[in-house]
């Protein structure tokens, strides 16, 4: 047979990397074989699950990354009676595997240190944090030396990264960064921001009531910070300077994300993100007429973001979403807005009507309705003909019969919507789900969902199955969360 080049085997290599065990037989093939796929098999190798069963292959992948430090990080580490004789002796590999990793795995680290020091009988707990704290450093370093170009990390570490040699060469084109500020180096911050200038994507968590200066610095130093997310943590005060950078990324910030608690920051950036895309709010106090929620409901009011295509939001009870709704220019994708169900119906209303007047382009919609907003429902149907998905809350406290939702959404979906969710209060006859499911036939094959509280009605699942069998279902439903059906 004639022999495939080089660049049809890295083709054929590449459609094999989430099946390691494909891609390591093709390794054994020939050496020339195995030159072109082990940098394909190294790039990721670090994300894949190992069940029990496959330990020995985890401690055999520990022991190869102990075999490829440099001879001073070993004598270190067997001097501390961290490695074994054996890992310090072991053959020199005939690859330099780290240098083809893509990224610098912390839960991969942190899973290898917890497993090759193991607390013993009688440990010494200080001890043991030693030498853990050698290991981390140790194996940060050579990854750190060898991985180059990476263009994502999950930072979660306290150890001085920016210090270790190659650092530069490492995080100069990092692009997308996660920082747990509870459990890194807050001034590592500073050292870290001469390194890494042009991240796109900054994800950070574990916000608590000091917010390092440092972070404040790292923040504004980026130039083409495209999304930011922020996740608080027991925070009681407004941080005045976050808020303020974010006002200064207005100009390319097109992704915003904050939660749990949003009234820890000031709103008075809102009306600068002329050019976001994606708006996620989520807020867990039930405060909703303290001075810092109007202060929120009148920023986000006053605000305009045409380009809006995905809009999620929870709990913020009487905000008026349908302002925005109305001032995008028709590009919205999603919607996703869940609050308390004493949200004023007349601001039910109004975002019902601004969906069907103003997201034709709409394909996944999550909101509450009552049956009083059925007729709104409808219009959605008729008017946002590229819906996928539709997920609907009521709290229908009168427990009336909503066999009518089931009459629209047969006569009204547009060919393209197929997934229905429901919670609990919708309550559906078994003839009102006969004749939906009955009349769903010839069209694609639907998920159809709900939260189903007490034992599955025989009857329900009678009708399930046998809908299931036919194809109208395309899945059973039945292990999961299933509807109420109402006798």
């Amino acid at each position: 047979m004639s022999q495939l080049i080089e660049d049809c085997l890295i083709i054929i290599f590449n459609e094999l990397i989430e099946e390691p065990s494909s891609l390591y037989s093709c390794i054994l093939v020939n050496r020339f074989w195995c030159r072109i796929a082990m940098p394909i098999l190294w790039k990721d190798p670090f994300e894949f699950d190992i069940g029990d069963e496959d330990s020995l292959s985890h401690h055999r992948l520990y022991n190869l990354i102990t075999s490829l430090l440099p001879t001073s990080s070993k004598k270190l580490l067997l001097d501390e009676d961290i490695v074994s004789p054996i890992q310090e002796f072991s053959n020199q590999s005939l690859f330099n595997y780290i240098s083809f990793s893509s990224q610098v795995p912390p839960n991969f680290i942190n899973n290898m240190i917890n497993n090759l020091i193991k607390k013993e009988v009688g440990f010494d707990k200080y001890k043991e944090k030693n030498k853990k704290n050698l290991l981390e450093q140790e194996i940060y370093k050579l990854f750190i030396n060898n991985c180059k170009d990476i263009k994502h990390f999950n930072w979660q570490t306290t150890q001085p990264l920016s210090q270790f040699q190659g650092a530069s060469s490492c995080f100069s084109q990092l692009c997308s960064l996660i920082i747990d500020l509870q459990m890194i180096n807050p001034k590592e911050l500073f050292t870290m921001t001469q390194i890494c200038q042009n991240i796109e994507e900054l994800s950070i968590s574990g916000c608590c009531n000091i917010i390092p200066e440092g972070l404040i610095w790292f923040i504004d130093t980026q130039k083409y910070l495209r999304s930011l997310s922020l996740y608080f943590k027991g925070v009681k005060i407004q941080c005045l300077q976050l808020s303020e950078v974010i006002e200064r990324k207005a100009a390319t910030l097109k992704k915003l994300s904050i939660g749990p608690n949003i009234i820890l920051l000031s709103p008075k950036f809102l009306p600068s993100l002329i050019k976001l895309e994606y708006l996620e709010l989520n807020e867990q106090t039930y405060k909703t007429e303290s001075i810092e929620m109007c202060e929120w409901k009148k920023h986000l009011l006053i605000s305009s973001f045409p380009n809006l295509q995905y809009l999620k939001t929870a709990i913020l009870a009487s905000c008026e979403y349908h302002a925005l709704i109305e001032k995008s220019i028709g590009n919205i994708l999603e919607i996703n807005i869940l609050h308390t169900f004493d949200q004023n119906r007349e601001y039910t209303n109004k975002l019902i009507k601004a969906i069907a007047e103003k997201c034709p382009k709409i394909e996944n919609l999550t909101i509450n309705a009552e049956l009083e907003n059925l007729d709104g429902i409808k219009e959605i149907l008729l008017n946002c003909t590229q819906l996928k998905m539709i997920n609907l809350s009521t709290d229908n406290k009168e427990k009336n019969n909503c066999d009518k939702l089931l009459e629209i959404l047969t006569n009204y979906s547009p060919k393209t919507l197929y997934e229905f969710s429901f919670n609990e209060n919708w309550k559906f006859s078994i003839e009102g789900l006969e004749i939906f499911f009955k009349n769903w036939r010839n069209k694609k094959p639907l998920a159809f969902t709900m939260k189903f509280i007490g034992d599955i009605d025989k009857e329900y699942k009678r009708i399930v199955e046998k809908y299931y069998e036919e194809g109208i279902i395309k899945e059973n439903l039945l292990d999961e969360d299933v509807p109420f059906v109402q006798q």
